[in-house]
């Protein structure tokens, strides 16, 4: 995001934006987990707090403090639309739920979104991640694959898998994405985002290719 457009100030009543989460399979439920530099997970029906994870020397003349604080770049972000997120960088996995999220207590504005001290997802969705942030397709999930203990749900035309550039790739796995999006819910005791609030992001043109930059790729399948 951009500088702040507005001074961090308390609020008493929440602001709704958009995010995006990676997904493990905890025991016993679905956990949403950070994208990008974000360092905790998101614990079921417990509200997040923010807590600054940079390295002390990117935060000389600040010093430890609660976030958000104006002079870091620290808090929980979420955009004021699903097209106002950054698009993941291409040798990163791309995260699998979006949805809306409620920010309370301490809010820094920016231009194209916010970051908070407080938030809890209040809609969620499962959706193809290939199709979300790479190219557009159905975005519906019909199989699960994990790589490091994250969860893939891929749409027809990915259920190959995904592949990093050092070779290593997502491996299938016996998940429902119903059964699995039904329990992330009920996990988190939220509404479900309908199919149509992210028709939007599946279907964004694809990435330009960067043949200088790793990528991720879709994996071929036999039919």
């Amino acid at each position: 995001m951009t500088e702040p457009t507005l001074p961090g100030g308390v609020l008493d009543e929440a602001i709704a934006g958009w995010r995006a989460w990676n997904l493990s399979d905890g025991d016993p439920d679905p956990l949403l987990q950070p994208v990008g530099s974000g360092v905790d997970a998101w614990p079921p029906r417990v509200p997040v707090e923010a807590r600054c994870g940079a390295s002390a020397l990117l935060t000389i003349g600040i010093g430890r403090h609660v976030a958000p604080d104006v002079r870091c770049r620290c808090g929980i972000y979420a955009g004021r639309s699903l097209e106002a997120l950054d698009r993941h960088r291409p040798a990163w996995f791309p995260a699998p739920v979006v949805g809306t999220v409620s920010l309370w207590g301490t809010v820094i504005e920016h231009e194209r979104g916010w970051r908070a001290r407080f938030a809890y997802p209040s809609r969620l969705r499962l959706v193809c991640p290939m199709c979300a942030w790479f190219e557009p397709g159905t975005g519906v999930p019909e199989v699960v694959h994990v790589f490091a203990e994250r969860l893939y749900p891929l749409c027809a035309a990915h259920r190959g898998g995904i592949e990093i550039p050092d070779g290593r790739r997502t491996r299938l796995t016996s998940h429902d994405p119903a059964a699995l999006q039904a329990r992330m819910i009920a996990a988190y005791a939220v509404d479900l985002l309908p199919a149509e609030a992210v028709r939007a992001l599946v279907d964004r043109p694809s990435i330009p290719a960067l043949p200088y930059t790793p990528s991720i790729r879709t994996v071929p399948f036999d039919l």
